[in-house]
């Protein structure tokens, strides 16, 4: 009968970690492809469902607090009467408005994922407009590599952005306003995201 030798047992325990390593990389495949994948809310509207579960989010919070308080009003006047076949038909209004209000919840997410199409669209439009690249190229000229935040010296072409000092979401007007931009590396500008510096 063979004997189990040290040799044996290190291949049998870099076996189990190779194994575990597979099931590791598996499941975040697996997890990834899952994020990546796509959801048809409407017609033209197709979303991840990573994007599906943000507008979800928003969308319930409304929804939520008008079951709590039909239900809540429900139960209560239930509680206050005898039971009988006719507080029981009381039920059937809360039955009713939850019906409606899952409906719209639904139609509230599509509706949410149609403004997103939209403000993605028009951001790409304006992003590619001559007008933006003209201006642009023009304050990286005048700016130079420089981040106006942290005073690096932005050394990839990829990595130099133009930025709004305030928002182009909330200030579509100073879009195209020279004193509204200024050079920023991309990690800088990643931070500020759509913070207001001047309200800040």
């Amino acid at each position: 009968m063979p004997r189990y030798t040290y040799l044996d047992r290190q291949k049998s325990i870099a076996t189990r970690k190779r194994n575990a390593r597979l099931r590791r990389q598996n499941n975040t495949a697996t997890t990834g492809n899952q994020k990546n994948a796509t959801v048809k809310l409407a017609e033209n509207l197709v979303v991840t469902q990573a994007v599906e579960k943000r507008l979800a989010k928003k969308a319930q919070s409304g929804t939520l607090s008008a079951l709590v308080v039909i239900w809540g009003l429900t139960f209560f006047l239930i509680s206050r009467f005898p039971i009988s076949e006719w507080s029981l038909l009381g039920l059937l209004p809360a039955l009713v408005l939850t019906i409606f209000l899952v409906f719209t919840w639904r139609a509230r997410v599509i509706e949410l994922g149609e403004e997103r199409k939209k403000r993605l669209d028009e951001t790409r439009q304006f992003y590619s407009s001559p007008e933006w690249n003209m201006l642009r190229d023009q304050v990286i000229h005048e700016e130079g590599h420089l981040c106006s935040e942290c005073g690096e010296l932005i050394q990839y072409k990829e990595d130099i952005t133009v930025d709004h000092i305030r928002p182009r979401s909330k200030y579509p007007d100073l879009a195209l306003e020279r004193q509204n931009l200024r050079v920023l590396c991309r990690s800088c500008n990643s931070r500020k995201g759509t913070k207001d510096l001047l309200d800040s």
